[in-house]
């Protein structure tokens, strides 16, 4: 008897320090829609008030956006999932749940907070597709013009607040030094940081 009240003392003890360990941070939301946010439905999640990070790309050649989605719910749990989104409302979108292992939540929780405590997704979004910088002779300008760029798009979300970026080929305005190029640079940073995330766990 005694035995068996250890066991359960102790499994209630390592349930509570997981869930403690792994808390959905504060953000500071950009806006908020009148409705739950798509992803909750297209998803099917059971936990409404997920915290919910989506990395998409999309381009002509892709004839849709190819995207990525972590999942952070409530009880300290990590999902992961490849969407692939067509132009075309004749053709499916194609959800893929990808396995990540209970040992490995951890690294994803340290990143988000990593991102959150050092504002790492604080980024100036009017500055993310400025096409135009100032020429070397005076009162001239630069525009560059891709035709065949890739549409880079990041959400964060929980219930109807969200944050979202989009930025139309920003390595390439990056390399200009464009104007804004700091924070495209912020974006990419950003993105590439979770998608190395997902390909090590």
């Amino acid at each position: 008897m005694k035995k068996n009240l250890l066991i359960i003392l102790f499994l209630t003890l390592v349930g509570k320090s997981f869930s403690q360990e792994f808390k959905i941070p504060k953000i500071e939301w950009e806006g908020k829609t009148e409705t739950e946010n798509n992803f909750v439905e297209l998803l099917k999640l059971k936990d409404k008030s997920s915290l919910i990070i989506k990395i998409g790309y999309s381009s002509y050649w892709s004839k849709g956006q190819n995207s990525e989605f972590i999942v952070y719910l409530n009880n300290g749990k990590v999902k992961r999932y490849v969407v692939y989104q067509p132009n075309s409302t004749e053709l499916k979108t194609k959800i893929k749940r990808k396995k990540i292992k209970k040992k490995e939540y951890k690294y994803y929780w340290n990143h988000l907070n990593n991102i959150i405590e050092g504002n790492k997704y604080v980024i100036d979004k009017s500055k993310l597709n400025i096409t135009k910088k100032k020429g070397e002779e005076e009162g001239t300008m630069i525009t560059m013009s891709i035709s065949d760029g890739t549409n880079y798009s990041f959400w964060i979300c929980q219930g109807n607040n969200y944050l979202a970026y989009g930025s139309y080929s920003p390595e390439s305005f990056i390399d200009g030094k464009f104007s804004g190029w700091k924070e495209r640079q912020k974006l990419v940073d950003l993105m590439n940081g979770f998608e190395k995330l997902t390909e090590k766990y």
